[in-house]
């Protein structure tokens, strides 16, 4: 999946060849588990996204093909034509990882979902499958030569009309064989495009108490440098209705998280948790989006997590600190030595636009 990897749901990920033909996915009655299916595009754009919260636990048959972009459903069927050859679909099954009889009981929820594909699955991968594979991601993003092919693979692989005009032309001038000259001032480009990415992380949307909260999700019409900064930081967000990704890199004071700076707490006042119909959790990652190895394997903490106590007003008090806090490990989220960031994830969230997170605030010895 990437970044930003999320321990509240189990995957069950497929990417399709829509140029083999049409495809056909049927999901299981969920029960009260929460279970998704979302369709990403190349783009890292997401057109569909079935779920509880868009058809309750009748969920329907999801069709795709490729042809013009068209969703349409009809006696339970839903029918999604997208002009991108590659799709994800990726289905998330609620689970509490900390209970194994629950982990079995959404695997077995998970064996339900059902994918018919037009043809034999297997065999030999494409060239481009096996070129890429063995390009390292950070070549990808500031060596030129590796870049300048991996981006002209992606782009014949996209068709007509999926690249916007004035990249296209940009494209079709550097050519995959540049000069030396022409080398480094896309060397020049990269780190500049890479430090405005990381940048914009900081600021995908609304901004409070130094979270950056992105209202539109997947929805990044222009925005190329918002789409570029989820894809860096939470790609293949759902859609806001579906799902909020609050994103914190930030103290109250402006200074970055970082472990060896802390300890530090994240305070929900009474009333205050986060407003989300299916469920809430806050999850740590390392300063490359990843999830930290901890000594009691707590990666998240939300509202199925056991042995959360409260404050008697109702607050919930959040340790965020590299060694277990005085009080003991119940509310306490690890944090790794160096630089870290925070994201939120609100499932089925409810007026959250009303709502903010509260500041993380560095804890200072007496």
């Amino acid at each position: 999946m990437g970044v930003a990897p999320n321990v509240d749901t189990l995957y069950s990920l497929a990417w399709l060849d829509l140029d083999e033909g049409a495809y056909a996915l049927t999901l299981p009655d969920p029960g009260d588990r929460y279970l998704s299916l979302q369709v990403g595009c190349a783009d890292t754009s997401s057109p569909l996204v079935v779920s509880g919260r868009t058809h309750g636990r009748e969920l329907p048959e999801v069709r795709l093909r490729r042809g013009p972009r068209s969703v349409s459903e009809d006696g339970g069927v839903l029918r999604l034509s997208t002009p991108e050859r590659w799709v994800m679909v990726v289905g998330r099954t609620g689970v509490d990882p900390h209970d194994a009889t629950d982990v079995a009981a959404a695997h077995a929820l998970q064996d339900a979902i059902t994918l018919v594909t037009p043809g034999a699955v297997g065999g030999a991968p494409r060239d481009i499958d096996r070129r890429l594979a063995r390009l390292m991601r950070q070549d990808e993003i500031l060596d030129p030569a590796t870049f300048l092919v991996s981006l002209a693979a992606v782009v014949a692989d996209l068709g007509p009309g999926q690249v916007p005009d004035e990249v296209a032309r940009t494209i079709d001038e550097l050519g995959p064989a540049a000069d030396e000259p022409t080398l480094d001032a896309v060397a020049a480009g990269l780190r500049a495009g890479y430090d405005a990415v990381r940048s914009r992380v900081r600021h995908l949307g609304r901004t409070m108490h130094g979270w950056s909260v992105n209202d539109r999700g997947a929805d990044f019409g222009d925005d190329l440098l918002l789409r570029a900064a989820v894809a860096h930081a939470q790609i293949y967000v759902n859609p806001a209705a579906e799902a909020l990704y609050p994103v914190c890199e930030t103290d109250a004071d402006g200074n970055p998280l970082e472990g060896s700076a802390g300890p530090y707490l994240l305070e929900f006042p009474p009333g205050g948790l986060p407003p989300a119909r299916a469920f809430w959790s806050l999850t740590m990652y390392h300063g490359e989006g990843l999830l930290v190895e901890n000594p009691i394997r707590r990666y998240a903490i939300g509202d199925r997590t056991p042995g959360l106590t409260r404050d008697p007003d109702g607050a919930l008090r959040i340790h965020l600190s590299v060694t277990e806090p005085g009080a003991g490990h119940g509310n306490w989220l690890p944090a790794p030595e160096g630089r870290f960031r925070l994201m939120l994830r609100l499932y089925w969230p409810e007026d959250a636009a009303r709502w903010s997170p509260p500041p993380v605030v560095r804890v200072v010895a007496a």
